[in-house]
């Protein structure tokens, strides 16, 4: 025998009240994705990140070089921690991953900085997890409307 339309249709209408609250509890539990734009990484931070730079990462490189809308186009649409982890895993050149996470961290939020990104309340996470869920975007571009 056959379950009618309606039988089915009360078993998935269960099904779905009983998944409701654990799909509720884990988007509760997943903190929201920001973005840069919305100030991803401190001052301090950064300033920590500007002296790293200087003493490790200037030996090969200029920070113009990531300072432009190149770097924008390169990172749009990524995570924060892809750039981290570029970084971690490649840099410096001699001793990649010689660094400590909240060094590497402090050179992101300093390449944030050079790029106009506001700063916010709180540090650059150092965490992958934290990490992940900074989406970097293009800045918007301001256009003047003629008088």
């Amino acid at each position: 025998m056959n379950p009618t339309p309606r039988v089915v249709a009360a078993g998935f209408l269960v099904l779905a009240a009983l998944a409701l609250p654990a799909q509720v509890a884990a988007q509760t539990a997943e903190p929201l994705t920001t973005s840069v734009l919305a100030g991803a990484y401190s001052v301090p931070q950064a300033r920590n990140g500007e002296a790293v730079f200087k003493r490790v990462c200037a030996q090969c490189h200029a920070a113009v070089q990531f300072s432009d809308v190149n770097f924008q186009r390169a990172w749009s649409g990524r995570t924060a921690r892809d750039i981290f982890e570029l970084i971690r895993t490649q840099m410096p050149q001699d001793q990649p991953g010689s660094l400590s996470r909240i060094e590497y961290a402090a050179v992101v939020a300093y390449l944030f900085e050079l790029n106009g990104y506001p700063p916010g309340d709180s540090a650059l996470a150092t965490d992958t997890a934290g990490l992940s869920r900074v989406r970097i975007e293009r800045k918007p571009t301001t256009t003047t409307t003629p008088p």
